[in-house]
């Protein structure tokens, strides 16, 4: 006796929510991607505003959140190219909104660093959603 089997189709649904983007969680990604994640293809980062930097801590990690400038743009000098990238505080956000979108393969990297289950592989998804608005590299 056979069964024919048929294939349900199912309606997709999808459902958005807000999720705060704190600071800390900028500084984190940001320090994961400097100390590891990306160091693979970014030897190097700048600030347009060195002074700026120091008045802040000097940290390189914290310098898009603790800034008082409006704006304050970071460089990332990728290694492969020999290219400059500028990103900012908003270019981070933008990076974790994108990786929401299936398009680019990044919804399970987004989900483990909103669960704070990350890793500095997760953090270099950002910087080169940030740098590039795609992953060229990994």
């Amino acid at each position: 006796m056979s069964e024919i089997m048929r294939k349900e189709e199912r309606e997709e649904v999808t459902i958005n929510y807000t999720v705060p983007i704190t600071d800390e969680m900028i500084e984190h990604i940001l320090s994961s991607a400097f100390e590891g994640g990306s160091t693979y293809w970014a030897d190097n980062v700048s600030c347009e505003d060195r002074e700026d930097m120091l008045k802040v801590g000097g940290w390189k990690h914290e310098y898009l959140t603790k800034t008082k400038k409006k704006d304050a743009v970071m460089y990332i000098h990728d290694g492969e190219t020999e290219e400059k990238h500028a990103i900012t505080k908003k270019s981070i956000v933008e990076a974790l909104q994108k990786m929401d979108n299936p398009k680019y393969k990044c919804t399970k990297a987004l989900k483990r660093i909103l669960d704070e289950k990350d890793d500095s592989g997760d953090a270099d998804l950002v910087l080169q959603m940030a740098c590039f608005n795609e992953v060229v590299y990994g």
